[in-house]
């Protein structure tokens, strides 16, 4: 029988082995449940239910959550995505805190939220398909390897986030959601909003972007940016160099 906990802080990181030194491969994000697969003593080796990935992360950020509240909450109705921070209020501890974007709330009704053994009140919850909006409200967000917040985010984490709140399911790595959508033939074809994926030297997908209009992108490099993308890649325009090569662009609305 399966076991599954859910994340009732603002993220947890999971990292790629049971260690606090080990690297962060990833994050859960406030309200996104987990299956437990392994657990000792003090680590769990976790798979997150949104996009499969599996990693290790503290057994004292655990919150277990039973099957009958993921079906009410999650799979009998469609959770609210938040598209900004969003304070929550827990009332039994008089306390505030805040949650970051791709922020999952199971509704208990239109001001509870309902998550594990937690409840909080919420007064107003930003929701927005706004995809320009969204974007611009990632700029100069710090690059974070592994990182799903504005407070720290990888290439593909940018894309997935950006994605989860329109409500478009991304995997986790670049080299996955290069095997999703539609491939876009050629360069002259891109639209905005497609992602566009670029190589190294081996052909290996190692960074990812959202085109904007006017072909330009928005990316995590050193921080979220705006650079210029062509042919034959991503022309940074602060160095005024290319930094990426293009390997292939795909469509998802």
């Amino acid at each position: 029988m399966s076991i599954y906990g859910i994340c009732n802080i603002a993220s947890i990181p999971l990292r790629d082995r049971p260690s606090h030194r080990s690297e962060m491969t990833s994050q859960l994000i406030f309200g996104e449940i987990y299956e437990i697969l392994e657990q000792d003593i003090n680590w769990l080796y976790i798979r997150n239910l949104y996009d499969d990935y599996k990693g290790c992360i503290d057994r004292g950020q655990l919150s277990l959550v039973r099957d009958k509240e993921i079906d009410e909450f999650y799979i009998n109705q469609k959770p609210i995505v938040v598209s900004s921070f969003t304070t929550l209020y827990d009332k039994r501890r008089n306390l505030h805190f805040t949650i970051p974007p791709g922020s999952t709330l199971p509704m208990r009704d239109k001001n509870t939220i309902y998550i594990g053994a937690e409840w909080f009140e919420v007064k107003n919850i930003p929701q927005s398909n706004n995809i320009e909006e969204l974007l611009f409200s990632f700029i100069n967000a710090p690059y974070l390897w592994g990182g799903r917040t504005p407070l720290g985010i990888d290439c593909s984490g940018f894309n997935q986030i950006i994605f989860k709140i329109i409500d478009i399911r991304l995997k986790r790595d670049a080299s996955q959601q290069a095997q999703q959508g539609k491939l876009v033939p050629s360069i002259d074809e891109m639209q905005c909003f497609d992602l566009a994926f670029f190589k190294n030297n081996e052909n290996k997908i190692t960074h990812t972007g959202i085109v904007y209009k006017d072909n330009m992108i928005f990316h995590a490099s050193g921080k979220v940016r705006i650079d210029r993308i062509d042919a034959e890649g991503i022309f940074n325009l602060e160095k005024e160099e290319y930094s990426h090569t293009l390997h292939s662009i795909r469509r998802f609305m």
